[in-house]
């Protein structure tokens, strides 16, 4: 039978066990909380970054701008994978998986707007000096590297658009998976993605037509 002072040790080494099992529930607790806030805070962050990129109007400031909410998702995107997912994996996981989606929306919408605006200079240099066609050795010569330059401008244009179009398809998937885990933070509507996807095709195919025409010519 056990003496009293063996009962106190007992009782004395149970107690110390479900402190300690309740100091880690806690600790895990605290520890899953802090992650949530912080997958929240840098989800809506970002998405208030890309509400405003899928409206920019194009302008020699609009990459620069582009490239600014490319950093802060990218800044974003590292603090989330420094996170103890073991806490919250499924979570972690779509904030991975959300905020790379939106970097690289932003990094190739910048692309696309830096490229559009080298190819309508091309596009433009061209066009003058087709009009001042005298079909002189010289002109042909010139002729010849302005086209090579709008066509290297508009590769450039093509696999941007093309990249930024077909991101922006997989978005709606992407944040459906995440916004159950994130509470009330914003999403993007739909309409507002499918409405941004739209114009980048629209305005690749009347690139793609332009390009043509003057090579026509």
């Amino acid at each position: 039978m056990p003496t009293g002072s063996s009962k106190t040790l007992v009782i004395a080494v149970v107690a110390f066990v479900i402190a300690a099992g309740l100091g880690y529930w806690g600790y895990a607790a605290l520890k899953k909380r802090e992650g949530q806030k912080s997958v929240v805070a840098a989800v809506t962050d970002v998405s208030a970054r890309l509400r405003e990129a899928l409206t920019i109007e194009a302008g020699p400031q609009a990459a620069s701008k582009l490239d600014e909410h490319a950093a802060a998702a990218d800044r974003a995107l590292q603090e989330i994978k420094r996170l103890d997912a073991s806490a919250n994996r499924a979570l972690v996981d779509a904030a991975d998986n959300y905020l790379l989606t939106a970097r690289e929306i932003l990094k190739r919408q910048s692309d696309r707007h830096r490229h559009g605006l080298a190819l309508a200079d091309s596009l433009q240099a061209l066009r003058q000096h087709m009009r001042a066609d005298n079909r002189t050795g010289a002109w042909v010569q010139e002729a010849v590297k302005a086209r090579e330059r709008v066509n290297k401008d508009y590769r450039g244009y093509g696999v941007a658009a093309e990249v930024l179009g077909k991101l922006l398809e997989s978005l709606p998937a992407t944040q459906k998976s995440i916004a159950p885990l994130v509470g009330g933070a914003p999403m993007i509507p739909d309409d507002l993605i499918a409405n941004a996807g739209k114009r980048v095709r629209q305005e690749a195919q009347l690139a793609a037509a332009e390009v043509e025409r003057l090579k026509l010519r």
